[in-house]
C-alpha cells in the first residue's frame, strides 16, 4: 500500500522576493513530480519541502 503524502502548507505565500537557484536533476524531479501529483504550483512545493527542511534542522 502507497503511502499518501499530502502537503500541509505552512508558508506564507504573500508578496515576496525571488529567489533563482539551481536543483539537483533528482531533487527537481521530486518537486515536479510531487507538484503534478497534487496539482500544485512547483514553487508551493519546493517552498514548503525547504521549510520543513530547515525547521527539521532546528534552524526556524
Amino acid at each position: 500500500m502507497k503511502k499518501e503524502n499530502k502537503i500541509q502548507r505552512k508558508v506564507w505565500r504573500g508578496k515576496r522576493t525571488r529567489l533563482t537557484l539551481t536543483l539537483h536533476p533528482e531533487i527537481e524531479q521530486i518537486i515536479r513530480k510531487t507538484a503534478q501529483e497534487n496539482n500544485l504550483p512547483m514553487s508551493v512545493v519546493a517552498d514548503e519541502a525547504i521549510y520543513a527542511g530547515l525547521k527539521k534542522l532546528g534552524w526556524i
